[in-house]
Formats: structure tokens, sequence, C-alpha cells
């Protein structure tokens, strides 16, 4: 009797385990030279000196939010990385703070400080796409997740001679923040790096001769408010072209980076925006290897979350200057890794163009 039990508890057991790999993410087998590419190239990030607004795991924030509609409609109450709701129906839902915020420009709630990222304390997601082409291509996107964006101050009143005359608000802050830098090698050398500052970045094309990667070309940057009021965005004045630095610079063979001060974008130097580095978070010691997936194919399992399309935070408040500077004091949360591009897809194996 003992026996069959046995069996029977056996049996079920592989019953599970098979019901559980067929309901799991497809697996892509990686070789061991693309997981030493990928490691050894992942970023040296310096964050600053007075960084309040530290990165986290996707398991740490999800417990704090909940999913909610347009109308603020509670869709999913209890959210977890293997439990969440994805797909198309997810486009347009956003997450919400359990806890409200004491004001637009608060951050009252202690998860926004995120964890300690040493002893690979903060994972990286990092998503990887092999090509099958002549050069034999593989993208590689670094992602870092922060519960928290500060903004920057600006002026709602009268710029004059570099200073404001009236008042001044705190704008751009943003529940959630998704920050990234992404190579692509080419016949397991890199070939360029896109550095990410929220909606705009640069790339930087990889020199053999100087071992860096040198500027290559700045996106452009455009305002969420037209002159002229419409719907229709345009690029802004030269008062707000970025200054990139010219060089990504090596530690070995990590590309060495700089966080900005509570707003998290990825730069080539620290001095351009006065970006004082402090702590060194080195992301190799914790990267989590995603393969890419196309679109109509599901995350599953404990990457589930990937399958969220909708925004990664709190939806917008105070936006009453929203008219004349393009900023809510409270802008909405970002939109998580799978709806980031960087590079074009290459070309066909049967063609050498690039």
């Amino acid at each position: 009797m003992h026996q069959q039990t046995e069996h029977v508890r056996k049996w079920r057991l592989y019953v599970f385990v098979a019901i559980c790999g067929l309901m799991s993410t497809p697996a892509i087998a990686i070789t061991p030279e693309v997981e030493e590419l990928i490691r050894s190239w992942s970023p040296l990030v310096w964050l600053h000196s007075e960084e309040k607004f530290l990165p986290s795991s996707v398991e740490f924030f999800l417990p704090e939010v909940t999913v909610q509609d347009n109308q603020s409609v509670i869709i999913q109450d209890y959210v977890t990385p293997e439990k969440i709701i994805g797909g198309e129906a997810s486009l347009t839902l956003h997450m919400q703070t359990r806890e409200p915020l004491d004001c637009p420009s608060c951050y009252n709630l202690g998860m926004f400080f995120g964890q300690a990222i040493e002893n690979g304390g903060v994972p990286t997601y990092t998503i990887y796409r092999e090509y099958d082409d002549v050069f034999k291509t593989l993208d590689v996107s670094y992602f870092a997740f922060y519960p928290y964006n500060r903004g920057k101050d600006a002026c709602v009143g009268v710029p004059i001679n570099g200073s404001c005359a009236g008042a001044e608000k705190n704008l751009g802050n943003h529940v959630g923040d998704w920050e990234h830098n992404a190579l692509r090698f080419r016949n397991g050398q890199p070939y360029m790096i896109h550095l990410n500052v929220h909606s705009f970045g640069a790339y930087y094309e990889w020199n053999e001769t100087t071992k860096k990667f040198h500027f290559f070309v700045g996106e452009e940057v455009w305002s969420a408010v037209d002159p002229d009021y419409d719907d229709s965005p345009y690029e802004k004045d030269a008062r707000y072209e970025p200054q990139y630095p010219p060089t990504v610079e090596l530690m070995g063979t990590h590309p060495v980076v700089y966080s900005a001060n509570g707003s998290h974008g990825l730069w080539g130097s620290p001095d351009v925006h006065t970006y004082v580095p402090g702590i060194a978070w080195t992301t190799w010691d914790n990267l989590i290897l995603i393969p890419w997936l196309p679109s109509n194919i599901s995350y599953e399992g404990n990457l589930n979350w990937l399958s969220f399309l909708g925004d990664w935070g709190n939806s917008a408040e105070g936006c009453e200057y929203e008219i004349v500077t393009g900023e809510c004091e409270l802008g909405s949360g970002p939109s998580g890794p799978r709806s980031k591009v960087d590079f074009p897809e290459p070309q066909p194996k049967t063609s050498m163009d690039n």
C-alpha cells in the first residue's frame, strides 16, 4: 500500500513538473560564448553621490502597487511577477501605489528609495537577441528599474538672464523608472552602444584603435507641447539640446556610464551635467538573462511581468503648468522594457549591408 501511495505521489509530481514546463516561457539555449560576451560587457554604472532613489527588483516594487484603468478602477489588486495582467488587455492600464502620495511632487513612500546595490542586491534585467545575418549580430539591452524618478526644478514664471522672475516648481517626477543602455555586437566584437536618457539618448561607435566608444549621433529632444498648442510634437529650442560627451570609456571591457541624480538617465561622463559619481554599481554581479521574444509570444512564470504593456507608475497629477513647460509635477509612469527598441534589425544573411 505504501509503495502504491509513493508511486501515485511521484506520478503526480511528474505531471506537475510537465505542466509547469508547458506553462513556462519557451527555453532558448544560450551558448557559453554569448553569455560570456553579455556578462563581460555589462556596464559599470556610477550612481550620483547624493542619489536617494536607488534601483530595485521588480519583486520589491510590485506588491506596493495595484493595476488600474484610466478611470482609476482597480483591475488587479494583488500583483506579483507571476500574476499580473499582460498582453493587449494591459495596454491602457497603469500601476498605482497602494498608499497615496501626499502631493504630486512628494515622495513620502519608503519603497521609493529602492534597495542596496552592494553584492548583487539588485538585478539588471538583460534582454538579448541573436540574428542570423552575415555579421552574427547580437543585441543586448541592460535594464535597471527604479521605483521613483525625481524631476527637476523649473521656472513657471518668467526666465530673465538665467534667473526666474516668479515661481519655481519641481516638475517631471514619476513613479517607476526604466533606464537602460544597449550594445550591438558583430562577430563577437562590440560595434555600437546606445545610452538612454528617458525619451532621448546617444549612439557611440566602437573604435578598435582607441578601445573606446566614440560619439556617433545624438537623438533629438522633443517637447510634449507644441507652441501652437495642438497635438503635434516639436523639437525643443537650442537651450534644451543636450551636450553629449565625446566618448564612453571602459573599465576592462565594462562600459563606464554615469547616472543622473534622481532621474537616472545615463551619460558617458560625469562632468557634462555635473553628476558626481558616488556608488559604483557593478551590474554583472546580478544579471538576469532574458531571451528576446516576438510580441505575439508572452513571457510566463517569473518573467510574466514582461508581458504587462501598460505604464509602470501612477497616473499624472499636478498638470496646471504643462501647457507652458510640457511637464506635470507627477508625470505618468514609463512603459516597460518590451517597448524599447534601440537598433534597427540587421539585413538578411544574403546581404553585406548594414
